[in-house]
């Protein structure tokens, strides 16, 4: 991008998307000398440039978007931006990640920290993670460049932050690519949105376009920004879940099996301590509304139970009385 010839098919891309929050990675910015982007329809940028041509990321945002920021923290290395910030009353931060190509986990995993202690409000994380998180699904190549374990790291720190990938939600089993290696001919997915799991029902579409621009494709996501409730629904256990001795069973046997699995001195205690949480409270409410469904079957069953008895009382006292309309009881 820092080229006025790519600035300018950049910009055509997101006048022709609409897009009002942009993402970039390796604009190749160098301290003290970021053109002017202003004036384009993006009046707001932020940047994280490096002492060389090469790294660099950018977040921009729509002249339309009434954004104020309250805080921003980039590193000197040209690898990350966080801004803290409201849009509107809302308040938000915006992540922007460009991942080193050898170590990816080990930085991420740091970079996480920090951004764990700055954000507050509803967190949307743009990145290009410079690995392939699932080898089945987000490439051609069958060999994996990170190790399993590695990945099950960055994928538990993920989920104690409650955070998922919008495009794999929305695209459970499809197969597409933001980049191609020409080195090694094949196809991956490098690319990354994430949102809160609780934002997850508020997105309208996920997709990643045409490699054109740049050798890397676009991922876009389109939210439905003013229905998002920018706080976790606060959720509650239910004591009652446990008064039955077969679920304190199962729940005892989910957080073993995901101790057993997981505890393996490769992640923190705190990383493990809160994606233990997650998936606790996640078989809880997997529980809870089994019981519920179970339960609202009961009780169909006795109001069609009921109903047919008042229909037999009333052909017994009336035999010329209609047959009943309000229930089945064939």
């Amino acid at each position: 991008m820092n080229t006025p010839q790519k600035r300018s098919q950049i910009f055509q891309l997101l006048k022709r998307e609409k897009v009002n929050i942009v993402f970039l990675q390796e604009t190749h910015f160098r301290h003290r000398h970021v053109p002017s982007l202003a004036g384009r329809g993006y009046s707001m940028w932020y940047h994280s440039t490096y002492t060389s041509a090469a790294r660099g990321v950018s977040i921009g945002l729509s002249s339309a978007i009434p954004f104020t920021l309250v805080e921003e923290l980039t590193d000197s290395q040209g690898r990350y931006v966080f801004l803290k910030g409201r849009i509107g009353d809302r308040l938000v931060t915006l992540a922007n990640l460009y991942a080193p190509n050898r170590d990816q986990v080990g930085w991420i995993l740091k970079t996480l920290d920090k951004l764990t202690l700055f954000m507050e409000g509803l967190l949307i994380l743009g990145r290009d993670l410079n690995l392939t998180m699932d080898t089945t699904k987000d490439t051609t190549s069958r060999t994996r460049s990170v190790p399993q374990k590695q990945i099950r790291k960055l994928q538990l720190a993920l989920l104690g932050m409650g955070l998922s990938d919008v495009w794999r939600i929305i695209n459970p089993e499809t197969r597409d690519f933001t980049f191609y290696s020409q080195s090694h001919h094949t196809y991956q997915r490098l690319d990354y949105l994430y949102l809160p799991n609780y934002a997850l029902t508020m997105v309208k579409r996920a997709t990643i376009g045409n490699i054109t621009v740049s050798d890397h494709a676009p991922v876009s996501i389109e939210v439905k920004f003013r229905e998002i409730s920018f706080k976790s629904p606060y959720w509650r256990l239910n004591e009652t879940l446990l008064d039955n001795e077969i679920h304190r069973q199962e729940i005892a046997q989910v957080v073993s099996n995901f101790f057993n699995i997981n505890d393996n001195q490769e992640v923190t205690d705190s990383i493990l301590w809160e994606a233990h949480k997650v998936v606790v409270r996640g078989e809880l409410i997997n529980l809870g509304s089994r019981l519920k469904k179970r339960q609202q079957k009961l009780d169909a069953l006795l109001q069609k139970f009921l109903c047919w008895r008042n229909c037999i009382r009333g052909h017994e006292m009336r035999p010329s009385r209609p047959a009943c309309r309000g229930c089945s009881h064939r």
